[in-house]
């Protein structure tokens, strides 16, 4: 049975949706509300709640990068998104690395980094949606990448570690 509502709250969120750390300086967060908008030149949105830590620093530095990490890593995002301002690679275990393009931090352990420049920032009502240009894209074997899934506050799934490759028509 199903019940109405106009509030979006933890059990209506479209998901599951993939989740990614989104780092700037040497902060990070949790990500699950971000999407590519354009393939060339390829630019990618992530929406960002006011609240955090992380908007200002991405309106400040207008760069960020998004790290998409193997649910073997769920519980490190899971405790960054609890924890508030710095010592987050410390809390998580989680490695720092030098980015190529941008001054923020990369995360060592993500199968696939992109690194993004600032383009334009559009208000949502409680979330800025930041649009960037991805300048360089880092990406690791992913024959045996189990994607962290969101489902909802404190849940999380994934896929198959054999993902199959079909041929298209």
């Amino acid at each position: 049975m199903f019940t109405t509502t106009n509030v979006l709250n933890a059990e209506c969120h479209p998901q599951p949706r993939l989740s990614a750390l989104l780092a700037c300086g040497d902060n990070f967060m949790p990500s699950t509300w971000h999407m590519p908008v354009s393939k060339t030149p390829f630019r990618y949105a992530v929406a960002i709640r006011d609240e955090n830590k992380t908007y200002d620093l991405v309106h400040q530095l207008k760069e960020f990068s998004l790290n998409f990490m193997d649910f073997s890593y769920v519980k490190s995002m899971e405790i960054s998104g609890s924890m508030h301002g710095g010592k987050k690679f410390q809390a998580t275990g989680l490695t720092p690395k030098k980015a190529t393009h941008i001054q923020s931090t990369l995360i060592e352990e993500a199968f696939m980094i992109y690194e993004c420049k600032l383009i334009e920032v559009a208000n949502f009502g409680d979330h800025d949606l930041f649009i960037a240009d991805v300048l360089c894209i880092h990406n690791k074997k992913i024959e045996n990448v189990s994607p962290t899934l969101f489902l909802g506050r404190g849940y999380y799934e994934t896929t198959s570690k054999n993902p199959k490759r079909i041929e298209r028509v």
